[in-house]
């Protein structure tokens, strides 16, 4: 959706300086001295594609060709299953991997990013809130049908994710709430593209939409991975039941992507962890039809 011209300088000014500042002060350098022989990976975050003017859901499809352009010539693009197996300890993966997740639903997924992540041979999540399906957003673009989805699955590389049933907050449900968002979508989703679903994305992700209830609920219900929004590396050991996403937006130039996979926002993480009383979830692109 698009936001104020005022909003968007705070928004692109504070991105800047967090990407900028961990560069010039040499803190990247720094991390990666202090974690030389532990690989770190990263996975990133997109919703929508398209044209839309100070939209930050929304990345263009010539920055989304070359950012996925950049992941494949530096051999770094990884799967699902890869990230999986790399935190269980059972495979190495280069330093730097990235994981290109997708949430929500869109139809620009199938008719804009699809193509271009399968002539780059990039693999992806795509995360359904399966609720939203048929339907159209705030935004005017509409989700993906359920005969889309299916196509969708099909596209080499691509996984199929929940996103829960209804994108709410799953924290604020009482347990059997919380259990019937995490069965009902993967069940639909299951039912549409006849293969298992087993990873979930937070609705919002931030501290106040997780908790060790929903964690326990939603390994219950079948998920082998659960990822939040808010930001942090990956290492060997992690926690498959909250692993950390970096968002990228609309209008983050390439420079700001590449530092981005190499740590550039990872120190959104302090305040992910001190103030995240005072976070508001941005507005879901909830639907409208």
């Amino acid at each position: 959706m698009t936001i104020s011209a005022l909003r968007w300088i705070v928004k692109k000014t504070a991105r800047t300086a967090m990407v900028l500042g961990s560069f010039v002060s040499g803190s990247l350098a720094l991390r990666r001295l202090a974690g030389r022989g532990t690989t770190t990976i990263r996975v990133i975050t997109y919703h929508r594609f398209g044209d839309a003017v100070r939209d930050p859901w929304c990345v263009s499809a010539a920055a989304f060709e070359e950012q996925m352009r950049w992941l494949a010539e530096h051999k770094l693009a990884v799967s699902l299953d890869q990230v999986e197996r790399f935190v269980r300890g059972e495979i190495d993966l280069p330093e730097g991997a990235v994981l290109v997740t997708m949430d929500d639903g869109f139809s620009s997924w199938l008719h804009v990013a699809a193509p271009i992540l399968q002539r780059h041979r990039i693999p992806a999540v795509a995360y359904m809130t399966t609720s939203f399906m048929g339907t159209t957003s705030v935004s005017g673009e509409p989700y993906l049908t359920w005969d889309e989805v299916a196509r969708l699955s099909k596209v080499p590389g691509i996984t199929i994710g929940s996103h829960a049933h209804h994108h709410c907050s799953i924290a604020k449900l009482d347990v059997e709430q919380a259990r019937e968002e995490g069965i009902r979508s993967k069940q639909l989703l299951e039912q549409c593209i006849g293969a298992p679903v087993r990873s979930f994305a937070y609705p919002f992700g931030m501290r106040t939409d997780e908790s060790t209830m929903t964690e326990r609920v939603l390994g219950e219900c079948g998920y082998d991975s659960i990822f939040i929004a808010q930001h942090g590396v990956l290492r060997r050991g992690a926690r498959l039941a909250r692993l950390p996403r970096v968002k990228v937006e609309g209008g983050d130039s390439m420079w700001m992507f590449k530092l981005l996979c190499r740590g550039g926002m990872d120190g959104w993480k302090l305040v992910d962890d001190t103030l995240w009383k005072l976070q508001r979830p941005a507005a879901a692109e909830q639907a409208q039809s």
